[in-house]
């Protein structure tokens, strides 16, 4: 009967890990079931709609094994860094107690559900993934999956019929698809399978930092294949045109290269230099190709000239009004959109949340809740301040730090590391890794 029982149990284990892995590699597909259509003109639909994604299918999946696994092998569920833990808990039941206030208490209850199988996930995070294979395999399968999808899109301006697995049907004349203008000319940014470019370019970016760790830490095969991974997603990743991403890549990559080089290992400083090097000569052809697009983009650092930047300031200003007025329990969770259609009768723009997480975070749950917000982003900070020489030392820690630094950054000038499914898996995977790390290093 004994043996019987471990058989299931293992069992049980290896399909929360492989439903565990395949979380991870959905994480960016835009493919969904809608489980109930609400729309509220004029606002996106996604922004009130009910989904069922890919990867809360395969989340479920890996609860439900893992709960079989607890039952057949009862254990002590470890909680990782204490305020970590802490600030998500605080933060998921600010998730709840906003319903209070929210400007649709439906779409709040939605959310707020969905951030408690995000605690569960952070909690197997930190209770079965000992291992960094389970973490880096399935994201560089994720990644390859996605640039290729999108190199594809960028060469033909056009979408490749993939809509069974969840493709925009990509036009760049279509009113609302993400372009790049240029000379009179409509550039087509690469989607992948995702939902939008940036949300493409923040996986992508994510998925890098962790390829760039393998580069760094691991052995000379290892090295190689993510090396190979990297230089395929780095051509996704400049189709994308996401600054944001960009930038998250060249910060969190700094970060690296800086504590190997304070770690006087430059044997790992001159892997990173190589791959440098080759990621500028596969990026080159394309750059040059589209040069023009990329000056649009870059707009010679002119923000008094650069419409995004301008629509970012109108929202920032916007959602702090909404934060003044509603500062104890916010507008509720998830329900920004919905509450700036309420309070503003006319808006120059889309209804959407300010492009700064922080602000978001504060005007949908309200000032305790971006407390809580606010420590998930110090105290990883804070332990890298105090402990960095050790930390330089500990490559999962080192991985996990350099993840967060690359969400921080996203999170400057967007918001869907906390308003989208895909970029709160990442998020919550991060605080996971981090965690684990921690223990590691304890």
């Amino acid at each position: 009967m004994h043996s019987f029982t471990n058989r299931f149990n293992s069992t049980f284990e290896f399909c929360a890990r492989l439903s565990f892995a395949l979380t991870i590699i959905l994480t960016p597909f835009r493919w969904r079931l809608v489980v109930w259509s609400r729309p509220h003109d004029p606002l996106y639909s996604d922004y009130t709609d009910f989904h069922l994604f890919a990867s809360d299918i395969a989340l479920l999946i890996m609860l439900l094994f893992w709960l079989g696994s607890l039952i057949l092998h009862p254990r002590k569920i470890l909680v990782g860094h204490w305020l970590i833990w802490v600030s998500l808990l605080g933060l998921t039941v600010a998730g709840w107690v906003s319903i209070l206030g929210s400007a649709d208490p439906i779409l709040s209850v939605y959310h707020a559900v969905r951030f408690v199988f995000l605690l569960l996930f952070y909690l197997y995070t930190v209770n079965e993934i000992h291992t960094t294979r389970w973490v880096v395999i399935p994201v560089a399968i994720q990644v390859v999956i996605q640039s290729v999808v999108a190199i594809g899109q960028s060469l033909a301006q056009s979408s490749l019929g993939l809509g069974f697995l969840g493709e925009h049907t990509l036009d760049p004349n279509q009113s609302g698809i993400s372009i790049v203008s240029m000379a009179g000319m409509r550039f087509l940014r690469a989607y992948g399978l995702s939902d939008h470019p940036n949300i493409l370019g923040g996986c992508l970016v994510f998925g890098l930092i962790l390829l760039l760790v393998v580069v760094l830490y691991g052995t000379k095969r290892q090295s190689l294949f993510a090396s190979a991974g990297f230089l395929i997603a780095v051509v996704a990743l400049v189709a994308t045109f996401s600054r944001s991403a960009w930038l998250s890549l060249m910060v969190a990559a700094s970060f690296l290269v800086v504590g190997e080089a304070l770690a006087r290992r430059w044997d790992s400083v001159n892997r990173v230099v190589w791959l440098a090097a080759a990621s500028l000569l596969v990026v080159s052809p394309f750059l040059l190709q589209n040069l023009g697009a990329f000056e649009a983009r870059a707009n010679a650092g002119n923000v008094a000239q650069d419409n995004q930047m301008q629509e970012r300031g109108y929202l920032l200003d916007a959602g702090n009004t909404l934060f003044v007025e509603h500062p104890m329990f916010g507008v509720g969770l998830g329900a920004t959109a919905l509450a700036l259609k309420d309070r503003f009768e006319t808006f120059r723009l889309d209804y959407q949340p300010p492009h700064f997480t922080l602000l978001t975070v504060v005007v949908e749950v309200g000032l305790t809740g971006g407390v809580f917000y606010f420590l998930l982003l110090a105290v990883p900070a804070l332990v890298f301040l105090f402990r960095w020489q050790e930390i330089f030392n500990q490559p999962y820690l080192m991985g996990a730090m350099a993840l967060l630094v690359g969400l921080f950054v996203v999170g400057l000038f967007d918001y869907y590391p906390w308003s989208y499914a895909p970029g709160r898996l990442w998020q919550w995977l991060a605080w996971g890794l981090f965690s684990v790390g921690t223990r590691k290093m304890a």
